[in-house]
């Protein structure tokens, strides 16, 4: 089976000294290059918890270093592996549209709404901004089999925690049984196929 990359998803909006974390999320499987926030599994976390807390730690020195300090929003993922918990992406903006309506319906408000309160009120923002999220309807996002054999989008949010983490926990368990990628340079139309010569 191939390795399922494991990680952390961070949005968060930064304003100076300020910041808040408006969602962290547990990820598997590559992020799409084309939308780099959407992921094949992801579960909302806490706000609290020692592997969340030092993933906004790395988050934030990440982005201080890259010299991004806001005014605005910005999300972070972090290769989770035996060694710890590294930077793997930064990006500014908003986070994409699918998580953010998760957050939403999960939190009750999500990276857009904080992002306009800095912008509209920074007092307000830097009063609010460290008071931790509350899950009020756990949440996973998923990229499940179809029938046609293709991965199709679908979304979990309960008052229980438990329809979540067992959707999340499928996913992942089904990127691990795909098939591995045939090696480059081989031709796999036909089973015992030899590598296919160059063209002169």
């Amino acid at each position: 089976m191939p390795p399922v990359p494991a990680g952390l998803h961070l949005s968060l909006v930064l304003l100076e000294a300020s910041h808040r974390v408006c969602a962290i999320w547990r990820v598997s499987g590559a992020a799409d290059p084309r939308t780099p926030c959407e992921f094949p599994g992801a579960l909302l976390l806490p706000r609290r918890g020692a592997e969340q807390d030092w993933a906004v730690d790395t988050a934030l020195t990440a982005l201080h270093r890259r010299g991004v300090h806001g005014p605005g929003p910005a999300c972070v993922d972090l290769a989770v592996t035996a060694d710890g918990i590294t930077p793997a992406a930064l990006r500014v903006g908003l986070c994409a549209e699918r998580l953010r309506a998760l957050t939403r319906d999960a939190l009750g408000e999500d990276q857009a709404d904080w992002a306009a309160l800095a912008h509209r009120d920074p007092a307000a923002f830097r009063t609010a901004a460290d008071r931790p999220y509350v899950v009020r309807r756990p949440a996973a996002a998923l990229a499940v089999p179809g029938p046609d054999g293709l991965p199709h989008r679908a979304e979990v949010v309960d008052r229980r925690p438990e329809p979540a983490l067992r959707a999340y926990t499928a996913a992942v368990s089904a990127l691990a049984e795909r098939p591995e990628p045939a090696p480059a340079g081989r031709d796999t139309a036909h089973p015992g196929a030899t590598p296919s010569a160059g063209r002169a």
